[in-house]
């Protein structure tokens, strides 16, 4: 099985980023988990959101834009590969740089063991490639129609953006299903429905998700006591603020409170990458790639094709 993983991880950015026109010289797939970004599809700069599959063969030109000025957020796994395998199932039909497929598919969990298996100290080679294969053939089996108008109509995108602005302006409040589908005219089944086939997670994560991150920007830049914060973050008490903080980051809110660097360790878990600037689980090949990319309009360039 002539297939080879250069690199393969999660990347999470909250800082405008760009990478302008570097064209790879591998097998570029990039799977937008969160927020939007730009990607150059068919010559032009286009909006991707979460559900989005980009993939580049060899020598594709590439460009990446993550917001211009101000906040921005967007999380993908990305990958890169090289081999005769792949090279055939590329040919096999006409591969769209922009495909469309449901994040509650199997694809992300094959994706995620990539991940941990490519970083492991003593990587399985032949899991990898056939972990590798089978999410190419999985592409085949679960990918959707490239444009989102064709799988949502104009109506449903709305509502749905719709409803992702009314749960970041309520995250707080005593939040319910029912108030959100209410916001937008439409049953709690048909709107939890609609909002997890649109952006691949439920209005209850998504909650949390923005609960989360105010809580932790809240410990970096306030001095408000941790209890406090959990209340106003809109969680019922503290120790379920504390047990879902520490699944999400790894570390308690007391840890990020008490560390002296807590500016800067708050800072890395906002932006909290799998791959960041470790160089586990990813070939000379594609070290060399990373250091030949130029990002603009960012202070910092993390290792993300």
């Amino acid at each position: 099985m002539e297939v080879k993983l250069h690199a393969c991880s999660y990347a999470y950015h909250t800082k405008p980023y760009r990478l302008f026109y570097h064209r790879p010289p591998f097998f570029l797939f990039r799977l937008q988990m969160h927020g939007t970004c730009k990607a150059l599809v068919d010559q032009k700069l286009t909006v991707i959101e979460p559900g989005d599959l980009l993939m580049y063969q060899p020598g594709d030109p590439y460009e990446l834009q993550i917001g211009k000025k101000g906040p921005a957020e967007s999380g993908d796994y990305f990958l890169l590969c090289e081999g005769a395998w792949i090279e055939a199932w590329w040919k096999q039909s006409a591969r769209k740089t922009k495909l469309r497929i449901r994040l509650s598919s199997g694809i992300v969990s094959l994706w995620q063991q990539l991940c941990a298996e490519q970083h492991r100290l003593e990587p399985n080679t032949l899991l990898i490639q056939h972990l590798l294969c089978a999410l190419c053939l999985s592409i085949d089996q679960i990918s959707v129609e490239s444009d989102t108008t064709q799988r949502f109509s104009n109506k449903s995108v709305m509502l749905c953006k719709e409803m992702k602005h009314y749960i970041e302006e309520h995250a707080f409040e005593a939040i319910r299903v029912e108030d959100i589908s209410k916001d937008v005219g439409l049953s709690e089944s048909r709107a939890s429905h609609l909002f997890k086939d649109y952006f691949g997670y439920t209005m209850i994560q998504y909650v949390q998700e923005v609960r989360l991150r105010n809580g932790l920007n809240l410990i970096q830049f306030t001095d408000y006591t941790l209890e406090y914060i959990s209340e106003i973050c809109g969680f019922n008490n503290y120790s379920y603020f504390h047990k879902v903080f520490k699944e999400k980051f790894d570390l308690t809110p007391g840890a990020v409170r008490q560390s002296p660097e807590r500016y800067e360790l708050s800072n890395r878990l906002s932006n909290q990458a799998v791959y960041e600037k470790s160089d586990s689980g990813t070939s000379s090949e594609a070290k060399a790639y990373f250091k030949s990319s130029q990002a603009l309009d960012s202070p910092q360039l993390d290792s993300h094709p």
